[in-house]
């Protein structure tokens, strides 16, 4: 699957494939990173879903070892849920390590995701499975 890209940082690589609307972001996230550069990183994805309006977003968080701290967990819930509502999602992939460590992680960032979103959401720990399900 093709992908353009349209955003990169140190901490984030954001790209698009405008034939199936998809949008692929990809962390590599230090756990030593600062929280106000994490909340920016945070802030330009859901910035660039709201721009590309995508049915689908695969997150490739293999190399995201940041931890994110319970008041963030809050601040991103309260702004993705919006934002996920606005572009109508059909689809979410999270594609973890399969290190328990980083599964707990992530399943802390989207537990209370789960109960408020109208899309479909899965895990996965290689990109060309998720790559097929959100197909």
């Amino acid at each position: 699957m093709d992908f353009i890209e349209i955003y990169r940082s140190d901490f984030q690589t954001i790209s698009f494939n405008e034939s199936f609307k998809i949008i692929k972001s990809s962390w590599n996230t230090p756990i030593n990173l600062s929280e106000k550069i994490y909340r920016n990183e945070l802030t330009t994805y859901l910035d660039k879903l709201i721009e590309k309006r995508p049915e689908k977003v695969l997150v490739d968080a293999i190399k995201a070892y940041y931890q994110m701290l319970p008041e963030t967990q809050n601040w991103f819930h309260e702004r993705s849920s919006k934002v996920h509502n606005e572009v109508n999602m059909q689809k979410m992939a999270w594609i973890v390590s399969v290190d328990v460590f980083s599964q707990m992680t992530f399943d802390q960032a989207v537990e209370n995701l789960n109960e408020d979103v109208g899309f479909q959401l899965k895990y996965f720990d290689n990109v060309t499975e998720a790559e097929n399900w959100i197909n």
